[in-house]
């Protein structure tokens, strides 16, 4: 990706003489791949969402992820709640609470 690692003392004088003193590379990960940013918002839109015990909008949120995301973001959301003393719905009230509501959609072969 970048012609130097900042991390390497060696590479990182190599750059200092090339390109003058900088800190860190110039940020262009966020102008080639724009969707990295928009996921790292709307993960943070979903870990509020969990500690604030929004669990509707949470689970309409996570309904329209991708499916490949869904499984992931849902552990992340569990890890960080326990992290910071909060619950989480096991998959179980996720089940319950999709056949109360079929207009939910279907997680795998499981409903949320």
């Amino acid at each position: 990706m970048h012609k130097y690692n900042f991390e390497n003392a060696t590479e990182k004088r190599e750059a200092d003489k090339v390109m003058g003193h900088i800190v860190m590379p110039h940020p262009d990960g966020q102008e080639k791949h724009p969707e990295h940013l928009q996921q790292h918002e709307m993960l943070q839109v979903l870990q509020r969402e969990a500690l604030n015990y929004n669990w509707g909008v949470l689970r309409k949120m996570i309904a329209e992820l991708p499916e490949h995301q869904k499984e992931d973001t849902i552990e992340m959301l569990k890890k960080t709640n326990k992290d910071l003393g909060k619950v989480f719905p096991d998959e179980a009230w996720f089940r319950k609470r999709a056949d109360e509501n079929p207009n939910l959609k279907e997680y795998g072969n499981k409903r949320i």
